[in-house]
Parts: C-alpha cells; structure tokens; sequence
C-alpha cells in the first residue's frame, strides 16, 4: 500500500491546484527548498551507510556509462527538433538524467528485497554523479546564455547538492560516520520530506498535455529503449549475471530524473515543457518497470 503514497501525492498536488487551493508558483518555493535543504540531506542520508565494495563497482560505472551514452544522444539530436533554447536545455537533462531514488528504488525493494535495492543504489551513483556536474552545466548553461564562464564554474562549486555528495562519499570512505551520528536523526527527517515536496510539487506543476511532441517523443525513446539497449550492450561487454544484470538492464530503463524539474525551475528552464514531459512518462514507466521485472528476472 506505502508504494502508492508517492502517486497519491502527485494526484493530490494536481487536484489542490485545480481546485485553486494553491497556485501553480507555490511549486517554485517547494522546489527551491528541495534544491538546497531537502535533496541534500537524503543524499547524506542515503550515500554515508552505503557499503561501498570493490566488487560492486561495476554498477556505477554501468550508471555513469549508460547516462553519458543518453546525455551525447540528445546533443546529437537537439538541433533537429527545432526547440528554443529553454527547451533543449530541459531536453537534454531529461535525456540523460535517471529518477531512481523516486521511482526505481520502491520496484527494486518490491521485487528484489533489500540486497536488489542496495545493488540499484550502487548504480544510482555512477548517473547520480553525472546528474550533478554535467547536468547542472546543462541547466545552467541553457537557463541564461550571457552567464560568464567564471560564474558559471563558481555556480556549479557552491551547488548544495554536489557539495552534499561528495561530504557523505568522504565521510563513507573514512569510516567517520560515528561522528555525525548524534545529528542523524535531524538527517533523517529532512531525508523523510525530500519525496513528499517533490511529489506535490510534480502534481502543482502537471500539465497531462503534450508540449514538443518530437522532444517528448525522443526523451521517452531515449529514456526506455535506447537506454536498455545500451545497458543490454554493456551487461554483455562486461560479462554481468544474475542480480547485477538485472540491475544494470531495469535502472538503466528510468523516467526522467525528478532532478530535471528542481533544475527547470531552479535555472528557469521550460519548466512547462519538464512538467509534461516528467507526468507522461511517469505514467508510462508505472506500466514499463513491471513489464521489465517480469521478462528479465
């Protein structure tokens, strides 16, 4: 029943605008208290107790592999479907970008157990770390053209997500966790309000249209075929079985990162265009991810 709640929130958000509760641009005060409070805190929740093995490693490269493979996909195509500037910018992270944390985690835990969602958080941080660096270059790159190579670097080092990441992957390392055990918990429940913010904020934000249909149509093929395509090319290159193929192959097949909404709104991107794009294909990877874990496990 817990693994509805999230949908039940989209659905909540979309009716509370509809019905003039709220307005549309609350969402922005949401995502930007998600952008540099929320999201930070659930990456140091969800990075410091993660066992980091040599032996898993494979996963994040497959992550990092996979979505820099999307990423250079939508470059190459970009100029052919005659978008403005906003929209390629929003385009493009979507292509690359991957929602596993918010939508793939709860189908791994479903299907797989505890170990099945431990192997896709390894994974997460291969496409995580290009989701950081790359795809806020993209956001901001695209969100203002006359922004100045300096401010741009100066924009990505002070990015609280980033800084967030790396902290928590440092601490791991260095077994330092029992040092921040007595403000864990306050993580934690920062951690607990990261996909609820996310989640009403998408529902504020729905526009169940299509907007751009080539964009739309190239993202959900980029997204859902030519991603596991590739991953189907990489599991075989590097001779992968059992739980790890399985996991390389279902994350590799993700919606676009809810990332790229925070993104849009964050560098002013066509936010409207991410909102339809991020509402369809939730819906259709409500119907693919099952489909997935049926034929492959």
């Amino acid at each position: 029943m817990d693994k509805i709640f999230p949908l039940i929130l989209v659905i909540l958000g979309y009716l509370i605008k509809r019905i003039h509760i709220v307005e549309k641009e609350i969402a922005n005060s949401l995502i930007r208290l998600v952008f540099y409070i929320f999201l930070p805190a659930t990456l140091f929740y969800s990075l410091v107790p993660l066992p980091l093995t040599s032996t898993l490693m494979i996963l994040p490269i497959s992550g990092f592999l996979v979505a820099l493979f999307c990423y250079l996909f939508g470059f190459l195509i970009k100029n052919y479907l005659k978008m403005d500037r906003k929209t390629q910018g929003s385009f493009l992270i979507a292509c690359g970008a991957m929602n596993q944390g918010m939508f793939v985690y709860p189908f791994f835990l479903m299907y797989l157990g505890t170990k099945g969602l431990s192997y896709v958080a390894f994974y997460d941080v291969g496409q995580a770390i290009l989701g950081l660096t790359l795809g806020y270059y993209i956001a901001i790159k695209f969100g203002d053209a006359s922004v100045e190579f300096k401010r741009l670097i100066n924009k990505m080092l002070t990015f609280p997500v980033l800084w967030a990441f790396s902290f928590a992957l440092l601490i791991n390392y260095l077994k330092l966790s029992p040092l921040i055990q007595p403000v864990f918990p306050l993580i934690k429940m920062m951690h607990n309000c990261t996909v609820p913010l996310i989640m009403l904020s998408l529902g504020i934000f729905m526009e169940p249209r299509i907007r751009e249909s080539r964009a739309m149509l190239s993202t959900v093929f980029t997204r859902f075929i030519l991603a596991l395509l590739f991953a189907f090319i990489l599991v075989s290159i590097f001779n992968l079985d059992g739980l790890e193929r399985i996991t390389v192959l279902i994350a590799s097949a993700a919606p676009p990162a809810m990332l790229t909404l925070v993104y849009s709104v964050e560098e002013k991107l066509d936010v409207k265009f991410t909102a339809a794009l991020i509402s369809i294909c939730i819906v259709i990877g409500l119907i693919y991810m099952p489909l997935l874990f049926t034929f492959l496990i």
